[in-house]
């Protein structure tokens, strides 16, 4: 809320201090009406960190210790995807805001508990990350689907392609991953919900993919290319496309296709809107992550979230039915790359 004054403070505790965590650390930091209280990490090189960049924060080992801390009004978790379940329905049970890193799962069945068991609390607001709801862009179709600018969403078709990385550290972050489906394209599968704008059903999903540049991904049942194809209910049809092998950087971009018209955005791969030309031709700037990308909408989610919860706005863009349609989604879609098979999409609420 642009202009707004407040006599309150937003106090976070932060479930982690490594890549996410110290992105949303030192966005909360440089937000007003914001505070890091407290961090969780048994990592010496993220508690070295904390020290130094929030002297007044407390670190904690024990998460029952954290959770229970009177000068926490809501947690950030930034824990790896298995701890997600326990870190989250604790918050709660503790009475604590909860602001969870994606996916809420890479199962299915726990993201719907999740979601189920958040129902519980009214007073408390709970969101699942997803920044490019928090991305201008993303923004602007959004209100211009919504308007009725294009007719009725007939196709979104998604894209989350990673610039290549040959080191052994991502290979085995691939491992335990959950699969580029629910890891990489559940970004595009949230994002196509944000700009359907309704409450629309999944029926069925197909996934293929390859395995051109990292063979070693098959053993795991995972691609490093991924296409998938998501149909619903009321007709829409959406498809995605992963790869984990970008040579020019980071692209995500979106298009959305109507009865009246068709939207695209970021269709062009920009980290900066910079053409240089010279003999050789005319080249744009990539960004080489999400995180470079889309570095305001990080900042924008804490300041949407805070002014959920300081303010009890209603347009914050939040939707943790969205977070767990999206598990339902890439789980499906991931199952069936293995199986060779449309498998069917069941929601569990």
């Amino acid at each position: 809320m642009t202009g707004t004054t407040s006599e309150k403070t937003l106090r976070f505790g932060v479930i982690g201090a490594g890549r996410m965590g110290s992105i949303h650390i030192e966005n909360v930091l440089s937000t007003r009406f914001t505070s890091v209280t407290a961090v969780i990490t048994v990592v010496e090189q993220e508690k070295a960190w904390v020290r130094e960049t929030i002297p007044g924060a407390k670190i904690h080992e024990s998460y029952d210790e954290f959770v229970r801390d009177p000068e926490v009004d809501a947690v950030i978790i930034c824990s790896p995807n298995f701890l997600h379940e326990e870190h989250f329905i604790k918050a709660l049970q503790n009475g604590k805001h909860v602001f969870c890193e994606k996916p809420l799962s890479i199962d299915s069945s726990i993201a719907w508990k999740m979601y189920n068991e958040s129902l519980k609390y009214p007073d408390l607001k709970v969101a699942c990350a997803f920044p490019r709801r928090f991305v201008d862009s993303y923004k602007d179709a959004r209100a211009a689907i919504a308007a009725g600018e294009i007719g009725e969403v007939i196709n979104v078709r998604s894209q989350t392609t990673d610039l290549y990385d040959p080191s052994p550290a991502f290979s085995n972050y691939i491992k335990t991953s959950g699969g580029i489906f629910v890891d990489c394209n559940i970004h595009d599968l949230d994002a196509a919900l944000y700009l359907i704008g309704k409450d629309v059903t999944p029926t069925t999903a197909y996934g293929t993919g390859t395995t051109e540049v990292f063979p070693q991904f098959k053993a795991w049942g995972d691609v490093d290319n991924s296409f998938g194809l998501v149909n619903f209910t009321e007709g829409v049809v959406v498809s995605v496309h992963g790869s984990r092998d970008n040579a020019h950087g980071h692209h995500s971009c979106t298009e959305v296709n109507g009865t009246k018209g068709r939207i695209l955005i970021n269709g062009e791969p920009r980290h900066r809107n910079i053409d240089i030309s010279s003999a050789n031709g005319t080249k744009m700037t990539a960004a080489d992550t999400q995180m470079v990308l889309f570095s305001e909408a990080y900042r924008n989610e804490i300041i949407a979230f805070r002014d959920w919860v300081l303010f009890d706005t209603t347009d914050h863009g939040f939707n943790l039915k969205d977070a767990a349609k999206a598990v339902s989604m890439g789980e499906q879609l991931q199952k069936s790359l293995r199986t060779g098979e449309i498998a069917k999409i069941e929601l569990a609420a």
